[in-house]
């Protein structure tokens, strides 16, 4: 959905996982499914949750010297929901106010993901569609890596 005031990208996911399994994958091991083309220095190991005393999404620098924070931890139920807020991407520098929330509930056979992320700011039409495709492919190597241990697609 898209307005004046931002968007909405929501995806739902089925993960052949449990909630706890998930859970520990989309935190601790961020850096191994995130796409690092989506990540400032190309290299998605340098991801953490662990960013000094605020609980935070962020990167560390090539040099070790700096950092970039994502996103913020608003809340976390492990094996149930995340929040966070921020802006990723080229979302960053605008001011946007903008929250994420995944929600994980036991299904047959794993684990339903509802995915939701909230963007209000201005003159974001353009970013609404990118934003969603990418977030919708990040899922998806979530997906994989929880499935199979490797985020990347296969060609069949």
């Amino acid at each position: 959905m898209v307005d004046d005031r931002g968007f909405v990208s929501e995806h739902e996911l089925h993960i052949a996982a449990t909630p706890d399994r998930l859970f520990e994958a989309l935190i601790d091991e961020v850096g191994a499914w995130w796409d690092p083309a989506h990540t400032y220095w190309g290299d998605s190991s340098r991801l953490t949750f662990e960013c000094g005393f605020l609980p935070a999404l962020c990167e560390d620098s090539e040099d070790g010297e700096g950092f970039v924070r994502h996103m913020t931890v608003d809340s976390i139920r492990p094996g149930k929901s995340l929040v966070l807020s921020g802006g990723l991407g080229p979302l960053q520098p605008l001011g946007v106010a903008a929250s994420m929330s995944f929600r994980l509930r036991a299904a047959e056979e794993g684990t339903r993901l509802d995915y939701r992320y909230i963007v209000n700011g201005r003159d974001l039409e353009q970013l609404a569609e990118p934003v969603d495709r990418v977030q919708g492919e990040q899922l998806a190597r979530l997906k994989r890596y929880v499935e199979t241990g490797n985020p990347e697609p296969t060609s069949d």
